[in-house]
């Protein structure tokens, strides 16, 4: 796939996220590209990240943690792939028919999106602060209509209320998730 033929897929996954999740899923890509693409869009977010508070560190006042690289490469692998296994299996438990692989095309996708727009910002921070919390915000927006649609395809709903559903299911069980792993291992790495 040459880089016009990517454009213009990204450009369609705003216009018809419905057509593309389906000519994602088309693809049948195997399981280990699949592993591959994810590593490789966690690595590219944790370089953009990276050179992101090189150029511009938040400042002082607002308290915000700079986390270097690798930790936070290892954080969003770790977010993206409970994401995939908590859509495919809270989905399917709606009587959702998306596999695995599907739902794994459609969110590396998302999140090399993301990618792009987080470029973008890269270079419009610093010239325009204003301009890029609107873009921030827009892309916030158009996001979250991508993976309602790209969820509601995946698993064949044909109700984007029922992939609203099955979103919020799965960000509650990621965080009941991650409670559990907090209470379990917390105690144990407190300080004394």
């Amino acid at each position: 796939m040459t880089a016009a033929a990517l454009g213009q897929l990204a450009v369609d996954t705003i216009r018809t996220p419905r057509e593309v999740a389906r000519r994602l899923m088309d693809l049948k890509l195997p399981r280990d590209a699949l592993w591959t693409a994810l590593a490789l869009v966690v690595v590219l977010n944790a370089a953009l990240y990276s050179a992101s508070n090189m150029i511009a560190p938040p400042p002082d006042d607002l308290a915000v943690p700079i986390v270097a690289p690798v930790p936070f490469a290892l954080f969003l692998a770790a977010g993206l792939v409970g994401t995939i296994y908590a859509l495919w299996y809270v989905g399917r438990t709606l009587g959702g028919a998306g596999s695995l692989g599907d739902i794994m095309v459609l969110l590396v996708w998302l999140q090399a999106l993301r990618l792009v727009v987080q470029a973008a910002l890269l270079v419009l921070v610093p010239l325009s602060p204003v301009l890029s919390s609107l873009v921030v915000l827009a892309a916030a927006a158009i996001g979250f209509w991508i993976l309602l649609n790209f969820i509601d395809v995946a698993h064949g709903y044909g109700n984007l209320l029922k992939s609203l559903g099955a979103l919020a299911l799965s960000v509650l069980a990621m965080a009941l998730g991650l409670t559990f792993l907090v209470t379990l291992f917390g105690g144990a790495l407190a300080p004394t």
